[in-house]
């Protein structure tokens, strides 16, 4: 078994049996089979980029025909801003809705991660989407890392409200004489 992803019962560290692709969680003993967005990947050759988390060669990889970089290994992602929600959304039609939304695992700035594209220090930030976690950006190469499992968590978290904006303020205007109509 190699390591992969937390629960998305308990929050625990689980592991990914390599033969089935199950995973299982030492703690709380909660068993899933491979999820199916892992299944309906299609898998290209092996790219030139290295993981950034555990350095072994990326692998082209499509859904629903958008592109996109994924580590045999642990799985963790490398997606191009400009499809980033695209892959998301074809992400959160194969999963089914959590809930719950889980506790984020890390803050931005507990590490450190390096660009697979061009080697230089990623930006780690709070996700403005569901699923409550940290990714980290490449902003000259205009890339997203997520790791083990964040696409997985960003595709069944509970959608949420929507924020709408409340309409603007009607501030009268010092020269509008239309204010004083009555007087």
């Amino acid at each position: 078994m190699d390591p992969q992803s937390n629960c998305p019962n308990c929050g625990a560290p689980r592991q990914r049996d390599a033969n089935t692709g199950a995973f299982a969680c030492r703690h709380c003993g909660t068993l899933e089979e491979q999820p199916v967005l892992v299944r309906d990947l299609e898998v290209g050759l092996e790219s030139s980029q290295l993981c950034p988390l555990c350095i072994a060669p990326l692998s082209h990889v499509q859904l629903d025909g958008y592109p996109f970089l994924l580590c045999g290994r642990c799985q963790g992602t490398l997606i191009a801003t400009q499809i980033f929600m695209f892959v998301v959304e074809a992400a959160r039609a194969r999963e089914e809705r959590s809930s719950v939304t889980l506790p984020r695992r890390q803050h931005p700035g507990d590490r450190t991660l390096t660009c697979p594209m061009c080697s230089r220090q990623m930006l780690s930030h709070i996700y403005g989407g569901p699923g409550n976690l940290v990714i980290d950006t490449c902003e000259r190469c205009r890339v997203n890392w997520l790791d083990p499992g964040e696409l997985r968590r960003i595709a069944r978290a509970p959608q949420g409200r929507v924020w709408i904006p409340p309409p603007p303020l009607r501030t009268p205007d010092p020269g509008d004489e239309s204010e004083d109509e009555d007087s």
